[in-house]
């Protein structure tokens, strides 16, 4: 499978380097779980002198719907969230569902400007629809990021800056609104 997630850069390691257990998407109870799960990969970072960055990704099923989904609807649309989730990020990446409506992600050897690309390729591929018990749902999404040495040298301190950004951000519809280096004004 082609990896059109992030643009064709020279990585920091070699392929061989990176950690690639992920498999299955992996399910945790809460965020400190997902720091320590976050803690393992800051080690290959460290050890490596790799980049890393955290995306935190909350899933609002309702969004367009008349009721709530059933906890049987509810469970099958995340797992399709899930897998259409893996089938976005690299094999070198790790993907996490933490807790019921989050997901967790550790996009190995990315930093600010690669996360950004990601957010938006993903935004775009998560908030299509689903098709779960002949229903057709739709999600919106809140995301977060946080990257290795900018926000945090912990697995506890990168996952509480992608939460805070979560909630703190400018958010238009779950992507943060564009933001211009250079602004051009037309008197």
């Amino acid at each position: 499978m082609k990896d059109d997630t992030l643009p064709n850069k020279s990585p920091a390691c070699s392929a061989a380097e990176r950690p690639t257990q992920r498999t299955q998407l992996q399910l945790l109870e809460d965020l400190p779980q997902f720091a320590a799960l976050l803690d393992r990969q800051l080690g290959h970072c460290r050890r490596h002198g790799a980049r890393a960055t955290v995306l935190l990704i909350t899933v609002d099923p309702q969004a367009g719907a008349c009721e709530a989904p059933s906890s049987a609807t509810l469970k099958a649309l995340l797992q399709a969230i899930g897998a259409r989730l893996l089938g976005r990020v690299r094999g070198s990446d790790v993907v996490a569902q933490v807790g019921e409506r989050r997901f967790g992600l550790v996009l190995m050897d990315a930093g600010r400007a690669e996360s950004d690309v990601v957010r938006a390729r993903l935004h775009k591929a998560l908030c299509g629809p689903y098709g779960v018990e002949e229903q057709r749902l739709y999600v919106a999404l809140r995301m977060g990021a946080a990257v290795y040495r900018e926000a945090g040298m912990t697995g506890t301190e990168l996952a509480q800056a992608a939460e805070g950004s979560q909630r703190s951000a400018d958010m238009l519809g779950g992507v943060p609104a564009p933001r211009s280096p250079l602004t051009v004004v037309k008197t």
